[in-house]
C-alpha cells in the first residue's frame, strides 16, 4: 500500500507542476527543457512510475508471472505508463513534423493528459484491490484532479477556443470521474472526499505562484459539484442520475463565481444555454460508455434527445478559430522589445520599441483571446518607437503582438499579456523573435491526428468500462 501511496502523491505533485508550468509560459512565454516546473514534473512523474512498477513487481512475485499476466491492474498499469511515455517523443515529433503547437488540445498534449488520468484511475482501482481505507481518499483526489487538467487555460484565464467549451469539458470530465470514484470507493461521501483533496491541491498552488510572481488559476468549485452527486447516490441508486446532476451543478457553481475570480474565464450570459446542452450531452455520452444504456427505454430516448440536441448546437461552434496566443511557439529571438501598455477599460493603448532599432515598412498591433483576433496598426514615431492602440470587446487576458513586416527582411514579432477591463499598466522588456513558418494542413498531419485522438478516445472509453460490474454481480 505504501508504494501505491508515494505513486499517487507523486501524481498530485505532477499536476502540482503543470499549473506551475502553465503559468510561466502565460507570463514569460516558451521555456527551457530544464526550467524548474519541468525538472518538477518530470521528477514527480518518475516518483509515480517507479513506485507503480515497484508494487506491479510485488503483485507478480507474490502470484506468479502466469496469473500477473492476466490481472488487468497490471495491463492497466503497463498500458497508462506507455502512453504516459509514448506522449513525450509523439510531442517532440509532431514538433518536427508540423511545427510548434502550444494548444493543450493538440493530439500529443491530449494523449498525456488522457494517459495520467488512466494511470490515476489504475491508481485508485489498486489501492481499493488491496483493501481501501483511508488512501482511497487519497486516489480520488488525484483522479478528480487529473479530470479537470483539460480545462487547465480555462481556469489560468488563456482560453484558446471559445469559452462555451470550458464547462462542457469540465462536466463531462467531472462526470467520468465521479463516475470512476464511485464504482471503486464505497464510501458514502467518496467523490466530496476526492473534492477536499483536489480543493486542497489547488489552494497550495496559488501562493507558490503568487510568491514567484506568476498568474495563479482559480480555485474551482468542485467541493459543490461533489456534494450534488454524493447526494444524488444516496436518493438514487441508478448512476444515471448524474447525466443531468452534474452538469446543472457545474453551471450553478461556475457561472456566478467566474466574475469574481482572477484568471478565470468568464462565461457569458448567450453561452450558458449552448454551454448546459453542450454539458448534458457530453455528461450522457459518458454515461453510456461507463454504464452502457439505461435499464428503462425512457431515459434512453431522453438520452438521444439530449445528445442530438447537444450536437445541433456545436455544429455551429466548430468552425471556431484558436487563438495562437498562449505560449505562442516563439521561434529564433533576434533582439529585445521595451513595451508600455496602460489597460483602460476595453482600450489597451501600447507603446514599443524593439531593438535593435529599424524602420519598419508596416507595423500592426494585434490582441488574440479564445479564438478572436483584433488588429491595429502601429504609427512610427521616430528613433524605433512605435504606438498604437486596440480595444476590445471582452475583459480578461489578450496576448497583445507588435509584428514588423520589413521589405527585404525576415518578418519579427514580440507579444505581452494585458489584463482587459483593469487599469493596469506594465513596462517591460520582453524577447523579439522571427515567428516559426505556419504550418498548413496535409494528409500526414491529418493521420497523425486521427491516430493520437483515436488512441487516445480509445483509452478513454476502456478505462470509462474498466472495473465495471454486469448487473448479475451487482445483484
Amino acid at each position: 500500500m505504501n508504494r501505491l501511496i508515494a505513486a499517487a502523491a507523486g501524481g498530485l505533485l505532477a499536476l502540482f507542476s503543470m499549473y506551475w508550468d502553465d503559468s510561466l509560459h502565460t507570463d514569460v512565454g516558451r521555456d527551457t527543457f530544464w526550467s524548474a516546473p519541468h525538472v518538477f514534473l518530470y521528477g514527480s512523474l518518475m516518483v509515480t512510475l517507479a513506485a507503480t512498477a515497484w508494487w506491479g513487481l510485488g503483485r507478480v512475485r507474490s502470484r506468479g508471472w502466469r496469473t500477473a499476466l492476466a490481472d488487468p491492474l497490471l495491463r492497466w498499469a503497463a498500458v497508462s505508463a506507455g502512453a504516459i511515455g509514448v506522449s513525450a517523443p509523439a510531442d517532440e515529433a509532431w514538433h518536427t513534423a508540423f511545427g510548434r503547437d502550444a494548444v493543450l488540445w493538440s493530439p500529443p498534449h491530449l494523449l498525456a493528459i488522457v494517459a495520467t488520468f488512466a494511470l490515476a484511475v489504475t491508481l485508485l482501482r489498486a489501492i481499493a484491490a488491496e483493501g481501501g481505507g483511508r488512501p482511497l481518499m487519497l486516489g480520488g483526489g488525484l483522479v478528480l484532479a487529473a479530470s479537470l487538467a483539460p480545462v487547465m487555460e480555462y481556469e489560468s484565464d488563456v482560453p484558446q477556443y471559445s469559452a462555451v467549451w470550458f464547462l462542457p469539458a469540465a462536466a463531462t470530465g467531472l462526470t467520468l470521474a465521479i463516475v470512476l470514484i464511485r464504482r471503486f470507493d464505497p464510501h458514502p461521501w467518496a467523490v466530496t472526499r476526492a473534492a477536499l483533496l483536489a480543493t486542497g491541491l489547488r489552494l497550495a498552488v496559488i501562493p507558490v505562484l503568487a510568491g514567484l510572481g506568476h498568474s495563479t488559476p482559480i480555485v474551482p468549485p468542485v467541493l459543490v459539484i461533489a456534494l450534488a452527486a454524493d447526494a444524488v447516490r444516496r436518493k438514487w441508486t441508478s448512476p444515471w442520475g448524474l447525466v443531468p446532476a452534474v452538469p446543472l451543478a457545474v453551471h450553478a457553481a461556475y457561472v456566478p463565481l467566474l466574475p469574481l475570480l482572477p484568471h478565470g474565464t468568464t462565461v457569458a450570459a448567450g453561452q450558458i444555454l449552448p454551454s448546459l446542452l453542450l454539458s448534458l450531452g457530453g455528461s450522457a455520452l459518458v454515461m453510456l460508455a461507463a454504464e452502457g444504456p439505461p435499464e428503462t427505454r425512457l431515459p434512453l430516448v431522453r438520452t438521444a434527445g439530449l445528445t442530438v440536441a447537444a450536437l445541433t448546437v456545436a455544429l455551429p461552434l466548430l468552425s471556431a478559430g484558436r487563438a495562437d496566443a498562449h505560449d505562442p511557439g516563439q521561434g529564433t529571438e533576434a533582439g529585445d522589445a521595451h513595451w508600455r501598455t496602460t489597460a483602460r477599460g476595453s482600450r489597451i493603448d501600447v507603446t514599443v520599441t524593439p531593438e535593435p532599432n529599424s524602420a519598419s515598412d508596416r507595423a500592426i498591433l494585434v490582441a488574440r483571446r479564445a479564438g478572436q483576433e483584433l488588429s491595429a496598426p502601429l504609427v512610427s514615431y521616430g528613433d524605433g518607437v512605435y504606438r498604437g492602440h486596440v480595444s476590445v470587446p471582452d475583459s480578461g487576458r489578450w496576448f497583445v503582438y507588435a509584428a514588423f513586416r520589413d521589405a527585404g527582411a525576415q518578418p519579427t514579432e514580440t507579444w505581452i499579456p494585458v489584463e482587459a477591463g483593469s487599469a493596469q499598466v506594465l513596462h517591460e522588456s520582453r524577447p523579439l523573435y522571427v515567428p516559426p513558418a505556419s504550418q498548413k494542413e496535409s494528409a500526414g498531419r491529418t493521420a497523425a491526428t486521427v491516430a493520437l485522438y483515436g488512441l487516445s478516445g480509445v483509452i478513454l472509453v476502456s478505462v470509462a468500462r474498466s472495473g465495471r460490474r454486469t448487473p448479475l454481480q451487482q445483484g
